[in-house]
């Protein structure tokens, strides 16, 4: 089979999507698709850092840098020439006219159940053709229970064509003792909570420094760590980290290399992911494949992978997540204890079953579509 694969968010500085798509793509090269996909056929309205192999092959023409405007005008003649048997659109959105067949991912519902955090211009083209693309898809990807249901309830589709798929953290995040020096020329000397995550309004950040605020004092020498690139709305988490009451006691550390965060992970007194909603919450299950406790939230798909396995919070409720970090903080036995059932939890997911479960997907989809 072959098997057209969109890679437009493999771009820049990889987030959750990317990383999704990239480490997808590498588990269906390297053997989960077996049996099923013979080649993958990258396509991209921009340049993507992914090299050719047995089973890959990169669509190198036709590029366009808007990618709305690639995918809906340009990308059906591709098609038309390529005459992949699947296409698996990787981030919502596809070609809304085109005769293949295809699985579309969608990895949360934010923008239906939460559009007060997503741009305008991001809920307009989202929310008219996000219901267009899933009712023509062969089959919706989702990556939790949770955000199945929200799917099927917000978009009316039939449950039998709404599919679980669980994401899972790459190899590479899993406990790491050494690399201290590391982290010291990023000024990590002591005790500190970590945050990994785009800053937007959606993760909640902003409450969870008014959370660190209230218990400061009595952890004087813990400090918030934040890893990630400003996505917009961010200007709440930078006063809350200069206000007086935390000032000094905040490291913004930005963009982080994949590579560095292992350490960081596992070097933190424990991991806080405050998400008011999440279709997944990949860093969470980073967190737990690295052995470091977890304070996240009750709510969506958060419950979902971390029940028994974190601490979890009211993620609107300040005096609950400040209890969660002073708990973790001075309690060992209850850090050893998250760290244990972390690393378990975490075990549970992997690529070579995404993939694998993702190529039987494809093999569903077409020979539907060979039936009829």
């Amino acid at each position: 089979m072959i098997v057209g694969y969109d890679a437009t968010t493999v771009t820049g500085q990889l987030s959750g999507v990317g990383y999704y798509t990239s480490r997808l793509l590498a588990s269906l090269a390297n053997g989960a698709g077996s049996g099923v996909v013979d080649r993958l056929v990258v396509l991209s309205n921009r340049e993507v850092s992914i090299g050719a192999g047995p089973r890959v092959s990169l669509y190198e023409g036709q590029r366009f840098p808007v990618r709305s405007v690639w995918m809906q005008l340009v990308l059906p003649r591709i098609l038309e020439r390529l005459r992949p048997d699947v296409v698996h659109y990787t981030n919502y959105l596809a070609p809304v006219w085109g005769q293949v067949p295809y699985v579309v991912s969608v990895h949360d519902m934010s923008v239906e159940l939460m559009p007060q955090f997503h741009t305008v211009k991001k809920r307009l083209l989202t929310s008219r053709l996000v219901p267009v693309v899933a009712r023509r898809a062969g089959l919706v990807l989702t990556p939790s229970e949770n955000t199945r249901r929200d799917v099927i309830r917000l978009l009316g589709l039939d449950p039998g064509r709404v599919r679980v798929i669980p994401y899972a953290p790459a190899p590479t995040f899993r406990p790491v003792t050494a690399e201290r020096d590391r982290l010291r020329t990023l000024g990590l000397t002591g005790p500190y909570f970590l945050y990994v995550g785009t800053l937007e309004p959606r993760k909640n950040l902003a409450r969870a420094l008014r959370a660190f605020a209230r218990v400061a004092a009595s952890l004087p020498d813990h400090r918030f760590v934040i890893v990630g690139q400003r996505g917009w709305m961010y200007e709440d988490v930078l006063k809350e980290a200069s206000g007086d009451a935390l000032r000094g006691r905040v490291d913004l550390l930005g963009y982080v290399a994949e590579a560095d965060l292992p350490a960081l992970y596992s070097h933190a007194v424990a991991f806080v992911y405050p998400s008011l909603y999440e279709g997944f919450g990949l860093p969470v299950v980073e967190a737990m494949a690295c052995g470091t406790p977890v304070l996240t939230s009750r709510s969506s798909s958060l419950t979902e992978i971390a029940e028994g396995s974190a601490v979890l919070a009211d993620p609107l409720d300040e005096a609950a997540l400040a209890d969660g970090l002073m708990a973790l903080a001075t309690d060992a036995s209850l850090r050893a204890d998250l760290s244990r059932r972390g690393l378990a939890k975490a075990a549970s997911f992997s690529w070579e079953r995404t993939g694998r479960e993702t190529a039987q997907a494809y093999l569903e989809v077409h020979e539907d579509r060979r039936a009829r």
